[in-house]
């Protein structure tokens, strides 16, 4: 039986104990890493490991069936796809029922971490693996019992996330501060996309202001710890839903920028992953804003690496252009010299997220050439250093040169057909204006 199995005495000879905070740091250091007695399983084997386990429960049959492999399979059973499948009810249930007839720690632990795992507000898996486990609290090892003890409400299929997000409100830490209680992966799936969901609703109000952004962001990216990649797209649009017909402080653009490229990417040249559920608005919001980034990452750069009376002028046509709201886009691509130069200013003054750019292949007397890629109305505009004309493209043509692109060679640029390309001597803003 099952039963045995699971209650199956151990025996061992206690070893002598190291020095009390060092075997704290180890478990933690353990804990960090393996935060879940239960293992999430690959995604081929689930559906084996859940075939197994229901074969084995109607032959109730369990010579050589080990508790990893118990655990493992119940979290195949109770996972996204499979929670609900009208097929698996009986071993959902048997699951249930051996809850609430189990002694084992281990086994509970690892049940209490399917349930916060596979947590769905109302869905009849959810109530009815937190009514199991409320029936035998006493009987469930640390960490899960000071977890559900310290916050009942987890253990509620209605109010568990928004419980669990009115807590993180009062926490300085809360990623930190949600494990010293005993949820060990606070950036996990089931439960914590929920209450993730509910805490950015519940700080979108501040994030306005510096205080509430950093909040956010210590948040979706702990000391030492990668990105929350789910609910990144909430995170996105509550962030960016304030500056929809506004822009705030310079230095909070440069913040928020290089913040949201650093935990997502750069979503000029990676639309997948969080980027992909951000709404148009909003994601035009940080394209218009990086636009002007690029703009002036250009400008400071070559006039950095090329000495030329000639930069300031163009500073100021490109600039008010800008923010007459005339260029929706904007991509860089550097010289090996002014790229190098980049890099290092960007590094130097924190600005990470400037160090996406494209290259300029060009070799021989052009190999110092830095071109600035704009798009103005229904035009692709070339701008570059060192006495390289402004090339204008009609957007739509096959031989217009693309955005976001790793590489360009601006001699092949200057050779395209149908372009129409000005120096930059007299009245070349009035030229540009015109054509744009």
């Amino acid at each position: 039986m099952l039963k045995e199995l699971l209650s199956r005495p151990t025996s061992f000879e206690a070893p002598a104990l190291p020095a009390l905070n060092r075997l704290i740091a180890t478990k933690e250091r353990v804990l960090s890493r393996w935060p879940d007695v239960t293992p999430e399983p690959a995604e081929k084997d689930r559906e084996r490991l859940v075939a197994e386990m229901r074969n084995r429960v109607v032959r109730d049959q369990w010579d050589g069936a080990h508790l990893s492999f118990v655990t493992a399979a119940a979290r195949a059973t109770f996972d996204a796809e499979r929670q609900g499948r009208s097929d698996l009810a009986e071993l959902r249930a048997f699951y249930v029922d051996e809850i609430r007839a189990s002694t084992s720690r281990t086994f509970l632990s690892a049940m209490s971490s399917v349930y916060v795992g596979s947590f769905v507000p109302g869905a009849q898996h959810t109530i009815t693996l937190a009514g199991a486990l409320q029936d035998v609290l006493v009987r469930i090892g640390s960490p899960w019992r000071q977890l559900f003890e310290h916050v009942p409400a987890i253990l509620s299929p209605s109010g568990a996330s928004k419980a669990i997000a009115e807590l993180m409100t009062t926490m300085t830490d809360p990623f930190n501060e949600l494990k010293r209680i005993g949820m060990r992966s606070p950036h996990a799936t089931g439960l914590m996309d929920h209450a993730h969901v509910a805490y950015v609703e519940t700080l979108e109000r501040e994030l306005s202001q510096r205080a509430g952004l950093d909040r956010l962001f210590q948040w979706l990216r702990p000391d030492g710890q990668s990105a929350r990649v789910s609910g990144g797209a909430e995170a996105i649009n509550a962030v960016l839903g304030h500056w929809l017909t506004k822009n705030p402080a310079a230095a909070d653009v440069t913040h928020i920028t290089q913040s949201l490229i650093g935990f997502y990417g750069d979503p000029r040249i990676q639309r997948g992953g969080a980027w992909a559920g951000v709404s148009p608005d909003r994601l035009a919001v940080i394209l218009r804003w990086l636009t002007g980034e690029n703009i002036r990452f250009f400008l400071d750069v070559v006039s950095a690496v090329e000495d030329s009376h000639m930069w300031e002028p163009r500073r100021r046509f490109w600039l008010k252009l800008y923010e007459q709201g005339r260029i929706s886009a904007a991509w860089v691509a550097f010289s090996k010299p002014a790229a190098q130069y980049a890099r290092q200013h960007s590094s130097m003054h924190g600005s990470t997220g400037m160090l996406n750019f494209g290259h300029q292949i060009a070799r021989g007397g052009r190999m110092n050439t830095s071109l600035l890629i704009l798009k103005i109305g229904q035009k692709i505009v070339v701008e570059g250093s060192h006495n390289y004309k402004v090339h204008i493209f009609d957007e739509h043509s096959v031989t217009s040169p693309q955005l976001y692109q790793r590489g360009y060679d601006c001699e092949k640029i200057r050779l395209l057909p149908k372009a129409n390309a000005k120096s930059h001597n007299g009245d070349w803003q009035g030229w540009v204006l015109e054509r744009v």
